[in-house]
C-alpha cells in the first residue's frame, strides 16, 4: 500500500525523525500485516518488523528512539514493533520459520534500503526446496520453551505468551501431520485472520477434537489480544480459564509448574 495512506503529514514526521537516529550499521524498517495488506479491519494494528545490526540492539536508546518515532502513528491504529538482525532473519528462513516466510512475501520496506533486497534474493531461491520439517519442529518447539519460561509482567504480556505458544502449536500439528505442506500455508499460517479459516476448510479431514478446540482457544485469545490494545477491560478470570484450557490441551505438565513462578 502506499504509506502516505496511513496519514501524510504523520508520515512524513515518522520518516524525519529515523533519519536522523544514529546508528552503527544501515537499518531498515518492515511493514506487514493486514495494514500492509489492505484487507485491515478498524480494530487491525500497525505492524513493523525493525532489522537491525546486533550491536544497535543492545542500544536501549536507539530501540526506544525508533519505537518513538513509530508512535507517532498511534493517531491512526495501535502500533507493534518487534525486532531483529539480518543474520538472524536469514536463517528462519532456511528453515522456512512462516514469520520470515511472511515478511519476506508480504510485508514492504517502510523506511531504509538494502537489507530486505540481500534477504529477498536469498529467499526467492531457497522457497523453491522442499520445507524442512524436521528442522522447522524443532525450531518451533524451542521457540515454545522460550515463551513458556517468559516472566510475564501484565496482562498484555500472559496474553501474548498464550498466543504464540498456542499458534506454534498449530504450526508443529501441521507440519507432523500434512503432507504436502507449501510456503503459501505456512504464509497463512503466521497471518491471523487466515489461520483459522486454513485449518478449518484445507485440513478439516484430517483434524481431531484436540485441534479443533485449539482453534476455538486460538480465536479466544487473538479477541483478547484485540481488547487489551484498544485498552478495553479483560476478566482475569478470562486468562485463567485460557491458560488452564492450553495447557489442558497441550497435556503440558511444565507449563502447569511454571504457571505461577
Amino acid at each position: 500500500m502506499e504509506f502516505e495512506a496511513l496519514n501524510p503529514n504523520l508520515y512524513a514526521q515518522v520518516l524525519d525523525e529515523l533519519e536522523i537516529i544514529p546508528s552503527t550499521k544501515p537499518y531498515q524498517i518492515l511493514f506487514y500485516g493486514s495494514r500492509e495488506r489492505g484487507d485491515y479491519h478498524a480494530e487491525s494494528d500497525l505492524n513493523f518488523y525493525l532489522v537491525a545490526h546486533s550491536t544497535d540492539q543492545m542500544k536501549s536508546q536507539f530501540i526506544d528512539s525508533i519505537s518513538k518515532a513509530l508512535q507517532k502513528l498511534e493517531d491512526v491504529a495501535p502500533v507493534n514493533m518487534i525486532a531483529g538482525d539480518a543474520d538472524s532473519l536469514r536463517h528462519r528462513l532456511k528453515i522456512s520459520e512462516p514469520g520470515s516466510v511472511q515478511l519476506l512475501e508480504a510485508s514492504s520496506v517502510f523506511f531504509g534500503e538494502g537489507i530486505f533486497e540481500d534477504l529477498k534474493a536469498d529467499w526467492d531461491k531457497w522457497k523453491e526446496r522442499e520445507i524442512p520439517k524436521s528442522d522447522l519442529i524443532q525450531y518451533l518447539e524451542k521457540r515454545i520453551r522460550f515463551f513458556k519460561q517468559q516472566v510475564t509482567r501484565n496482562v498484555k504480556d500472559e496474553i501474548a505468551q498464550l498466543e504464540r505458544i498456542t499458534t506454534l502449536t498449530l504450526h508443529i500439528w501441521a507440519l507432523q501431520n500434512i503432507e504436502d505442506l507449501t510456503h503459501i500455508e505456512l504464509l497463512k499460517m503466521d497471518t491471523p485472520d487466515q489461520l483459522v479459516p486454513l485449518f478449518t476448510n484445507l485440513y478439516r479431514k484430517e483434524l481431531e477434537a484436540p485441534i479443533w478446540e485449539l482453534l476455538e482457544l486460538q480465536t479466544k485469545v487473538r479477541r483478547l489480544k484485540v481488547d487489551i490494545r484498544w485498552k478495553r477491560d479483560v476478566s482475569r478470570e478470562d486468562i485463567h480459564e485460557t491458560k488452564y484450557k492450553l495447557i489442558s490441551l497441550r497435556n503440558d505438565e511444565e507449563f502447569m509448574m511454571n504457571l505461577w513462578a
